[in-house]
């Protein structure tokens, strides 16, 4: 193996070099070590790179990106290296080996904590660990994220093989659609007096990049009647009908109250059912809960990361009034990458999941890539190896 792994590494908000890091000197007890194939950009990514730092703000969970730190936690790669049985190792009891596919969960938790112990799917651990965001590179194992040439994934990491009839770039793709979770739990709760997710539901989905564009697919999928995209990028919104949505419309230029209108015409007046918010910045909360009807449901994913305290709601009127269901959402199943994969392949006829993959850098072009994933024409920047 290396002696030296070449990496993408973020020093500093809106600084980021191409530095050589040390291979790690031993693999811990269950540890891997992935040699990588794709890693892509996430927008948690681009908050830290804005310097958008906390994660799980004001809850046990609470702490920052750090720095330095090599990012990268949607992956795919090879696995070199292990410590340990590979069936102990994968997260499923598979029987993972040097040479197979891999890619993992970001989440990293304690398996001690009052969390751990009575949530059962999602890790909402109070010591919880971000692989590609709160290890340093500047300490061992150096290269716990995917932008780089090899990967360290440390134990109590999720690790899941992947399929051999499974491409690279679904693959890498296979973290964004498990997000798209959240449209299930909205299901679960479709019994209680028109809340939650019905089938034939009008779903409203603001913003259409990546993570929004699967949400899409996944609304079709679980039998959404009407399907609208939001966004200002008509050619983000004309690639959201090849996902299943029925309209697409640019807000750019368009008064919160314009929005809302467009909408009710599109309902017979009352309002979307469901409104799912993956713009990643908070002023879209408000005009989406007024976009909803009464006892309309909110899914709100896109602020992952705390990005201030920018909206003024009128608490009755955007939300007890209007019998809202609001969900907050941080994290995703990790058991939900198998059926993600599965789900994808067996309807990669429907949806053009390699499309999201609009631009692929090498970890040289580090500063190139990361310019990129800002621009209006960028869907999933990816990292090829």
């Amino acid at each position: 193996m290396p002696e030296k792994v070449k990496a993408a590494v973020m020093v500093a908000p809106g600084k980021i070099e191409v530095q050589e890091l040390p291979y790690p000197d031993h693999l811990e007890p269950g540890a891997v070590i992935v040699k990588m194939e794709m890693s892509g950009i996430c927008g948690t990514d681009k908050h830290a790179y804005k310097g958008e730092l906390t994660l799980y703000g004001g809850t046990e969970a609470e702490q920052d990106m750090v720095f330095p730190c090599v990012h990268g936690h949607e992956n795919a790669g090879i696995v070199v290296e292990m410590n340990g049985k590979g069936s102990e190792i994968e997260y499923s009891g598979k029987d993972l080996k040097v040479g197979d596919r891999v890619t993992n969960c970001p989440n990293v938790i304690c398996g001690e904590c009052w969390y751990c112990r009575h949530v059962h799917g999602y890790p909402y651990c109070a010591k919880h660990q971000g692989i590609g965001m709160t290890y340093r590179s500047d300490q061992f194992p150096y290269i716990v994220g995917g932008w780089a040439e090899y990967m360290y994934l440390p134990p109590k990491a999720w690790v899941y093989k992947v399929p051999e009839y499974l491409s690279v770039e679904y693959a890498c793709l296979t973290e964004l659609f498990v997000v798209t979770a959240l449209l299930d739990r909205a299901k679960e709760y479709a019994a209680y007096a028109g809340k939650g997710f019905h089938f034939g539901d009008t779903v409203v989905v603001q913003g259409v990049g990546a993570v929004g564009m699967m949400m899409v697919a996944k609304a079709r999928l679980l039998g959404a009647g009407k399907i609208i995209a939001l966004d200002e990028s008509d050619m983000k919104l004309e690639l959201s009908k090849q996902f299943g949505a029925d309209m697409g419309i640019n807000v750019k230029g368009l008064s919160d109250k314009e929005l809302v209108q467009i909408i009710r015409d599109e309902t017979e007046g009352r309002g979307a059912d469901v409104v799912v918010e993956n713009v990643g910045r908070p002023e879209v909360l408000k005009v989406g809960l007024e976009m909803l009807r009464r006892g309309g449901t909110y899914l709100e994913t896109g602020n992952f990361v705390d990005t201030g305290n920018t909206v003024t709601l009128n608490v009755h009127r955007h939300i007890a009034a209007k019998n809202v269901l609001l969900f907050g959402n941080t994290n995703h199943p990790h058991d939900g990458y198998y059926v993600a994969m599965e789900m994808m392949y067996r309807h990669r006829h429907e949806f053009p999941f390699e499309k999201l993959i609009t631009h692929r850098f090498t970890l040289d072009q580090a500063q190139q890539a990361i310019d990129k994933s800002f621009e209006e024409d960028a869907l999933k920047v990816v990292f090829q190896m």
